[in-house]
């Protein structure tokens, strides 16, 4: 009867060592399973959730369409070792109507409302990345179902707009849009302005309040022997290069500088500056004004033929990207007449303070020289019965004959200048002679420049 007590006795270690077999291939058993089932899922459920029971998995979490529940279920019933499986995924709650929103204020950008699944989540904030390097992308968007169809491209859409906004805020509920801000520059105002005209298809707009950037103004003011500025510049540069403009082109006029330094100039602002001061130089008195990238000229012309000449010659030397009202120019009260010895003063006088320049090597007349000839066409209709003889003189510089034949065809162009304008040319006589006729020396630059000149001589 001893025998069997302790056959017993031996059996227990093996009941134990069977038990705690069990349990760990059970574990290991379960987590495998876990495992490979979630590695299956991949990123069709966003914040999965495996659990499993002996060889039965249930799995949870949010799906994005009825095709990605069958694909849950099977994808795990596909893995090795499972038995059943139990779908418990679910997809967003619906959201009607289905709002989506993003936000800028200074470096932060916020992503709010809902976004349909992660690959229109991820697309919308890359772009948001690239719309605005440098600045902190806060993603607040959660999921929802009931998206449109023209969803994604309007939340594009709105990023791109959102970016030309110094602050601001663009929304979308269901296919409606809302856009609001400051635009950061007049051809931000400008590109959104004309973006809100086309918009993606599917996409209506429902508001738009865009504040146009400060005014960005430059004025010209030319009155009584002045010219006043007054307004902005963006930088020293651009602000000489005006100076300089202005010295050159109103000669024997009082420059009046109030110009002050400013940021948020228009692209081409210095351009459309100098083109205006062009313009105002060929007028007996005016104005010339810009407010952002709007341009504008009035006052008197000096002659008839002028008004014309003028306004075209200032639609043209406006830069791209910049409007233009019409010139609003009129011709100014006649002065009196002068005979023939008050004529010749006041010509040298004109000539003596400023010059008739021409391209280099060439007869072709710079613009810049218009508004002083616009003073000699005027000059010599206040004495209407004089003859004049316009010579032309170069230094010594190159080739005689040569120098002969560029003097007289300058002299001819300036001929031509003013029989355009409405002087006769029965009164008109064009000499060439070369650099026969000398005011200063040859030896240096100074000199070689004087020499190179137009001259009127009244009979």
């Amino acid at each position: 009867m001893s025998q069997p007590s302790k056959w017993w006795w031996g059996l227990l270690p093996l009941i134990v060592l069977w038990i705690v077999a069990t349990v760990f291939t059970n574990k290991f058993v379960s987590s495998d399973l876990n495992n490979r089932s979630a590695a299956a899922l991949g990123a069709t459920v966003d914040s999965p959730a495996i659990s499993v029971t002996g060889r039965d998995i249930t799995a949870s979490g949010t799906i994005f369409s009825p095709e990605d529940s069958a694909k849950v279920t099977n994808t795990i019933g596909a893995v090795w070792g499972v038995r059943k499986v139990l779908n418990d995924t679910k997809q967003p709650a619906l959201a009607n109507p289905f709002n989506w929103g993003v936000t800028r204020d200074g470096s932060t950008v916020n992503l709010t409302g809902s976004v349909p699944n992660p690959q229109a989540r991820e697309k919308i904030v890359s772009a948001a990345k690239a719309a605005f390097a440098g600045a902190e992308i806060k993603d607040a968007m959660s999921y929802a179902s009931g998206a449109s169809a023209s969803y994604e491209t309007g939340a594009l859409f709105g990023l791109d707009q959102l970016a030309r906004l110094a602050k601001g805020s663009v929304a979308i509920s269901g296919a409606d849009l809302t856009v609001s801000g400051n635009a950061a520059t007049q051809a931000a105002y400008d590109g959104i302005t004309a973006a809100l005209k086309t918009l993606p298809q599917g996409i209506t707009l429902a508001k738009a309040d865009i504040a146009p950037p400060p005014s960005y103004a430059f004025d010209a003011l030319k009155d009584a022997g002045k010219l006043t500025l007054t307004g902005k510049y963006p930088d020293d540069d651009t602000h000489g290069k005006i100076l300089d403009a202005a010295k050159s082109l109103f000669f024997g006029e009082e420059i009046v500088d109030q110009l002050t330094a400013a940021p948020g100039a228009p692209s081409g602002f210095g351009n459309a500056a100098i083109a205006g001061l062009n313009a105002l130089s060929r007028l007996a008195k005016g104005t010339f004004s810009l407010s952002n990238t709007n341009a504008k000229l009035t006052g008197d012309a000096l002659y008839d033929q002028a008004v014309a000449s003028v306004q075209n010659a200032f639609a043209t030397a406006v830069p791209d990207g910049f409007k233009f009202e019409p010139a609003q120019i009129v011709v100014g009260p006649a002065a009196p007449a002068i005979d023939a010895t008050n004529c010749q003063s006041t010509l040298n006088t004109m000539l003596t303070k400023s010059k008739i320049n021409f391209e280099t090597g060439k007869a072709q007349i710079t613009p810049a020289s218009s508004g002083l000839l616009d003073l000699i066409v005027a000059t010599i209709g206040r004495c209407a019965n004089s003859s004049i003889e316009i010579s032309g003189h170069t230094d010594s510089s190159g080739d005689e004959t040569a120098n002969i034949a560029l003097s007289e065809q300058r002299a001819k162009a300036v001929v031509d200048y003013l029989t355009s304008a409405g002087v006769s040319p029965e009164r008109l006589t064009a000499v060439g002679l070369g650099s026969s006729r000398p005011i200063a020396s040859n030896d240096t630059d100074e000199g070689k420049a004087l020499n190179r000149r137009i001259e009127f001589s009244v009979k």
